[in-house]
């Protein structure tokens, strides 16, 4: 521990399971007990638009702690009216030493254009762990949930499409323009003669 922050080898890379992530670090948060580092900071996601995040933008995850929220329908906004967070998929149950100690749900984002004032679907999705069955009924601490935030990939068949189209225009600029022949280059061999000419005097 260093200035009450832990120091990380570098390169190390947070990578918990499900059941590391709700047993380790969700359920001593929710009874405000010590947690085994301070690697997952608190921070509203339901606050700004997900390129605002703190941390770094190259990781393919982040995690953070923050207050469930109780949706009235199916979309949460965010506060800064940039977009909402809208579930997919459907619920999972974290499983651990034969018991239900989690439920695990995905949320993709929506943002707004604000010149044709549509929602666009973007690559913006985070995972939201809460804690379920034994683990949530003595909770003194407010329902905390856990987000993982990440942006997921192109589909493959976009990235098929980029990539047909740049091999397409490869071959138009490699046309091999040779015209392939049977014979040598130089005059054509002379031709065999006819029944005619073997009748006739050679001159």
């Amino acid at each position: 521990m260093v200035n009450g922050g832990v120091k990380l080898p570098i390169g190390y890379r947070f990578h918990p399971t499900d059941q590391e992530l709700i047993l380790h670090y969700l359920l001593p948060k929710s009874f405000a007990s010590p947690l085994p580092s301070s690697i997952i900071p608190v921070f509203d996601v339901f606050f700004s638009h997900p390129l605002t995040f703190p941390g770094d933008q190259e990781e393919k995850k982040r995690y953070f702690f923050c207050k469930k929220r109780r949706e009235v329908s199916s979309r949460t906004k965010i506060s800064s009216n940039d977009g909402y967070w809208k579930p997919i998929g459907k619920e999972r149950e974290i499983i651990a030493c034969g018991r239900t100690v989690g439920i695990r749900r995905t949320l993709a984002f929506h943002e707004t254009n604000k010149s044709s004032c549509k929602l666009n679907k973007t690559r913006w999705c985070m995972t939201e762990y809460c804690l379920a069955g034994f683990a949530s009924t003595k909770q003194v601490s407010g329902e905390w949930a856990v987000y993982n935030v990440y942006e997921r990939k192109a589909s493959k068949g976009r990235r098929q499409r980029k990539s047909r189209g740049r091999d397409d225009e490869e071959d138009l600029n490699c046309i091999d323009f040779t015209i392939e022949s049977d014979h040598e280059t130089g005059p054509p061999p002379p031709s065999s003669p006819t029944s005619s000419d073997e009748s006739g005097s050679i001159i």
